[in-house]
């Protein structure tokens, strides 16, 4: 009877173990729901640029760019942004860069190296030569970016033909191809009507390809080779991004939770702080890598602004991998980026407003 009890025990005992089992695996296999955070603060308030510094800066995209961010994606409102912003809302400005060598950059039968050459009328950046390495399918380069619905995104790259005509450009979502169009870097080659295409000097080509998705989700955006590429046929080109309208910068960070949290847990569950200063992070280097205005490409400013970009890397790490991150930390640390941006942009101020260099143009220098 004893030895009966303990089988029928035994059993229950594989039978319990086996259903926990099958509950984990079930649990493993639930889309994770993130633990959203706020954070409720004063609004910031922003140093207004002066009327002589406001040209030069609103002409200036990366900096435009960098102050869509700071004001659109903020998680809570700024005060005093007229004067910094561009007046006109749908001015295109960089939303996020796609690079061509990154460990997040999917690259299937292609090398990519960087060029010897440089990218014409003087811009600052890296220019990469795509090569198809086999004869065999098509050799593409490939990115992953959370998209929201209705919102158009333009794609922009700047390229030129070395021996090759052509490159095509694929938005999918779960395999289906949502636009698919064909980058003629020859002129005399047909262009289709969704491809705009700016020549450039030294045969350079700039297009701009607009892309609304029709649902909110990660898509593809695939920039690729023919089939009938060659092995060893190449192009170049440099800096592909995908670019926003800067009325719709405010749109897509109400996604933030979503574009952050696929890819990465923020442990502090603060995901739109988090989202902002990425982006800002991200923005940063671009502007610091970019051709600064004449007035204010001094080394004072480039390291304000290197302070700036170490303060929100330092805040972004702390949201990111700090579970007891608590919220009077972070306003605290946000107060310190107000601070010190106010820092930048009194600096720039004081640049514009010495007029120095226009008495010295009334003094006679031939006079001892």
């Amino acid at each position: 009877m004893k030895n009966k009890a303990f089988k029928v025990g035994l059993l229950l005992l594989v039978a319990g173990l086996i259903s926990c089992d099958g509950s984990q695996q079930t649990s493993d296999n639930t889309p994770t729901e993130h633990k959203v955070k706020s954070v409720d603060f004063k609004e910031l308030k922003l140093t207004e640029l002066t009327p002589k510094a406001q040209e030069d800066l609103r002409q200036w995209k990366s900096f435009q760019s960098l102050m869509q961010i700071i004001i659109s994606m903020a998680p809570n409102k700024i005060k005093n942004t007229d004067a910094l912003v561009l007046s006109n809302p749908d001015s295109l400005l960089i939303y996020s860069r796609l690079h061509p060598i990154s460990s997040k950059t999917e690259s299937v039968n292609t090398l990519v190296e960087r060029d010897w050459r440089t990218p014409p009328n003087s811009i600052k950046d890296t220019v990469f030569r795509v090569e198809k390495i086999k004869e065999e399918g098509k050799a593409f380069l490939q990115w992953r970016r959370f998209l929201v619905a209705n919102i158009p995104y333009t794609f922009s790259v700047s390229s030129k033909k070395i021996n090759y005509p052509h490159l095509n450009l694929v938005f999918s979502e779960e395999g289906k191809e949502e636009l698919s169009t064909q980058l003629a870097l020859d002129t005399l080659s047909p262009l289709p009507a969704n491809v705009k295409r700016r020549s450039l000097v030294d045969d350079w080509k700039e297009f701009e390809v607009a892309f609304s998705p029709k649902k909110s989700g990660y898509y593809n955006i695939q920039l690729s080779l023919d089939e009938e590429a060659k092995a060893n046929d190449n192009v170049i080109l440099y800096r592909p991004v995908l670019e926003l309208a800067a009325k719709n910068f405010q749109k897509v960070s109400q996604y933030s939770d979503k574009i952050i949290g696929e890819n990465s847990r923020v442990e502090s569950s603060y995901y739109s702080v988090y989202f902002w200063l990425t982006q800002m992070q991200d923005t940063l280097q671009e502007l610091l890598s970019d051709t600064f205005p004449e007035k204010i490409d001094i080394p004072s400013i480039k390291a304000r602004f290197r302070l700036f970009q170490t303060q929100i890397k330092s805040l972004a790490d702390n949201v990111k991998n700090n579970p007891d991150f608590k919220e009077e930390a972070i306003k605290n640390n946000i107060n310190l980026l107000e601070e010190t941006f106010n820092s930048i942009i009194s600096h720039i101020n004081k640049i514009y407003n010495n007029d120095l260099d226009e008495r010295m143009r009334y003094i006679d220098t031939n006079n001892e």
